[in-house]
């Protein structure tokens, strides 16, 4: 199932409210990860409806992926 990027952003949210407690620094450091790939998309040029899965597959990472073109 691939999620957009801004369910990526309520997922990390959702984590860091409710799951650090119960999951500790895994589920920080995995909100941490979420809102990095999130930020660093919008950053590019991509919007909150973009899946962010299909990118990281095609780039590795999304440090590789490129600026959005909507040309």
């Amino acid at each position: 199932m691939s999620v957009t990027i801004k369910e990526t952003l309520q997922n990390a949210d959702y984590n860091l409210q409710n799951n650090t407690k119960t999951l500790g620094t895994f589920a920080v450091d995995l909100a941490k990860d979420q809102l990095h790939n999130a930020v660093v998309l919008l950053e590019k040029g991509y919007r909150l409806g973009e899946k962010v899965e299909p990118l990281l597959e095609q780039y590795g990472s999304v440090d590789n992926v490129p600026e959005k073109n909507d040309e």
